[in-house]
């Protein structure tokens, strides 16, 4: 078992109150710049990150799936998901981190639409690649902020929310436009998913059937499979399924339950069942992940 994982939490010290910050990336590793935490190895946040790439390459592994980075690109995190950046050729640009506090407080009226990558796991995935007209954009705006937080004055933090809404707008717009030419049926059936996808991150391991699911959010189990078959292509048990599985990965890795207990916490009342669909997901035993991970991360 490797140590239980890390949680990096805003501020990183008692000295600070900053819910956002920016940190510039130079280097192979990034733990080569000005980062209080190591990041080569898995870790996950209390707070929202966006890795802005704007040269070089590399992976970065978002909860046991690998992406390649190819710049530029921006990469994003919701607290609490796993994710380590591997070594490649010395890749460069920032990481913009703030609290869920922080967004919530200055940007709610910022409205939340599918597809938009801070607040949703949809189709789109955690990864933007940007054409020469967004690059330049987006790294202006960020050097901006960097300038400012540089040169705190009186007038510092206004000016910041100001760039970062720009920022966000900007987000939202490029998004938008994935999504501008569907019709209103595809956009409720989006969120319908969405707002499944945000219940079944709460309430995994206590909620497990599709009806409760339905009840929750006011629709009927066959309405709301046939909405997430439409956008995912999957149905609600396996949406549900998969977060169990994604969870199990986290806990044999960086705990120390047995598999037993592992899938006891998670409502399974057989362990043998639990690890029969683990199999059939993974296409490895709980052990053989366990196993496998601490090979690789060792």
């Amino acid at each position: 078992m490797l140590e239980k994982i890390p949680i990096y939490e805003l501020p990183f010290s008692e000295n600070e109150n900053l819910e956002f910050k920016i940190y510039r990336v130079q280097g192979s590793e990034i733990n080569q710049i000005d980062f209080p935490h190591k990041t080569k190895l898995p870790h996950k946040h209390s707070y929202y990150e966006m890795c802005f790439f704007t040269g070089g390459s590399g992976e970065h592994e978002i909860d046991f799936t690998t992406h390649p980075i190819i710049t530029p690109s921006i990469h994003f995190l919701r607290p609490g998901q796993v994710h380590l950046i591997k070594r490649g050729e010395a890749y460069k640009g920032y990481l913009v981190i703030f609290s869920e506090e922080f967004f919530n407080l200055r940007f709610q009226n910022l409205e939340v639409i599918p597809g938009y990558p801070l607040v949703t796991n949809l189709e789109n995935g955690p990864i933007l690649q940007l054409n020469s007209e967004l690059f330049e954009e987006f790294h202006q705006l960020i050097k901006n902020i960097g300038n400012e937080l540089a040169d705190s004055d009186s007038d510092s933090e206004e000016i910041i929310i100001a760039y970062l809404k720009i920022f966000f707008l900007k987000l939202r717009q490029n998004f938008s436009k994935l999504i501008s030419t569907e019709n209103e049926a595809n956009r409720t059936m989006k969120k319908t998913v969405y707002r499944f996808n945000q219940l079944v991150d709460k309430y995994y391991g206590q909620v497990n059937h599709v009806k409760e699911y339905a009840e929750l959010i006011g629709e009927s189990p066959i309405q709301l499979n046939r909405a997430i078959k439409s956008v995912t292509g999957k149905t609600a048990s396996d949406l549900i399924i998969d977060r169990l599985i994604l969870e199990a990965k986290r806990l044999l890795l960086f705990s120390d339950l047995s598999n037993k207990e592992v899938a006891y916490k998670l409502n399974y009342e057989d362990p043998s069942y639990f690890a029969r669909i683990f199999r059939k997901k993974t296409g490895l035993t709980p052990s053989g992940f366990r196993e496998k991970m601490n090979e690789r991360y060792s």
